[in-house]
């Protein structure tokens, strides 16, 4: 019994880790006025001030996951996870899109 739970709790821990995001950040070169919640990226980011949060079901930043941000948000100052972040260059590709 005892190890039929130890294997069950085991394989549970696994497919929480299989599927878990990687935290996204999007740096608004406008702060919002206060506090909300915008779906973008199939994703629900929490922005605050200068800052919108989320995680995501991928590993690398893209242009095209920014692009779908800005149309919500407008334009970023920088778009990044712990690991990687968009060059200058990416970033202005994908501000193009950025909603007014």
């Amino acid at each position: 019994m005892i190890r039929m739970l130890t294997a069950a709790s085991f394989a549970v821990a696994l497919t929480g880790t299989a599927f878990a995001g990687t935290a996204f950040t999007a740096k608004l070169e406008t702060p919002v006025s206060k506090a909300e919640k915008i779906f973008a990226a199939k994703a629900l980011w929490n922005c605050a001030d200068d800052t919108c949060v989320a995680e995501l079901k991928r590993k690398t930043v893209r242009v095209s996951t920014c692009k779908k941000v800005v149309k919500e948000v407008g334009k970023l100052a920088e778009f990044s996870t712990s690991e990687e972040s968009l060059s200058a260059d990416d970033l202005a590709r994908c501000n193009a899109v950025a909603k007014s």
